[in-house]
């Protein structure tokens, strides 16, 4: 990639995702911004193509009329030499993954404060109208003052009252529930099981599933005889009806999970 791309100075590169690259750049007004592009290969595909562009687009919608505080904020998107890009503003701050990984205090000693914000911003795409299908602790900003952003809506699509049949199965395996992975099967338990899913690893630093291998992980995710490891058995201080919450957001069987986010939060704003 040239340093100038699209009207902006590429200042660094930044760890992407499997399909898209990730640029630090600067305007002429030396505002910084980070810039997606879709891998080359992948560009080639119309499906992805869309799907790139939509995801901006959703995140517009998203911004519109006020910007969400817990959304990143879309810029524009478009072509350069025939490949996509996206622009969105630049956002001082470390992922989720990466506070896991360092059991860093940020997270630690305000887990409550990123639980509730995360689920307050899934159920604010859920009540606009549509999933977000990628929620996992890569996709999930943290600044430095404690303000939680999701991040990448490629994946997610139009919320509809009863469940869609997905045409493939996107995002990371130990987050996506047992129906999806099977039956192709989306709705707001999808996202309400990742949500699960990343609050037990800031509780617990483990999985509901965990094996040396992702054949392992999925093979114990589908199979209906394998309880997920309760939550307390890594951490006993865990409060038990926080427990219970994440636990109820990752059951196996999609008619034991909370049905909606707004009930999630009523759970959640209970808690003393």
């Amino acid at each position: 990639m040239n340093q100038e791309f699209a009207g902006y100075s590429i200042t660094r590169s930044m760890a992407g995702g499997g399909m898209t690259k990730l640029y630090v750049a600067i305007d002429p007004q030396q505002n910084r911004y980070v810039i997606r592009v879709l891998d080359s290969v992948i560009a080639k595909d119309r499906l992805a193509r869309n799907r790139f562009f939509q995801g901006g687009e959703i995140i517009a919608q998203l911004n519109h009329p006020q910007p969400h505080p817990n959304i990143v904020p879309f810029i524009k998107s478009g072509y350069e030499d025939k490949i996509p890009y996206m622009v969105l503003e630049y956002i001082e701050s470390r992922t989720l993954r990466d506070l896991l990984l360092y059991r860093e205090p940020l997270l630690t000693d305000n887990v409550m404060i990123f639980i509730r914000q995360l689920a307050n911003v899934i159920q604010y795409v859920h009540a606009n109208g549509y999933l977000h299908l990628d929620i996992k602790p890569e996709n999930i900003l943290i600044r430095p003052d404690g303000r939680l952003l999701l991040i990448d809506f490629d994946l997610a699509i139009p919320r509809k009252r009863f469940f869609k049949k997905l045409r493939n199965v996107g995002g990371t395996t130990a987050y996506v529930p047992p129906e999806t992975l099977v039956e192709r099967i989306a709705n707001d338990r999808t996202d309400i099981y990742a949500f699960g899913v990343c609050c037990y690893e800031m509780l617990s630093f483990h999985k509901p599933y965990e094996g040396d291998k992702i054949e392992q992980v999925r093979a114990a995710q589908i199979d209906p005889k394998i309880p997920p490891t309760p939550i307390r058995q890594h951490n006993a201080a865990i409060p038990t009806a926080l427990a219970n919450i994440v636990m109820k957001c990752i059951a196996k069987d999609p008619r034991n999970r909370y049905p909606d986010m707004v009930l999630v939060l009523r759970d959640l704003n209970h808690l003393s």
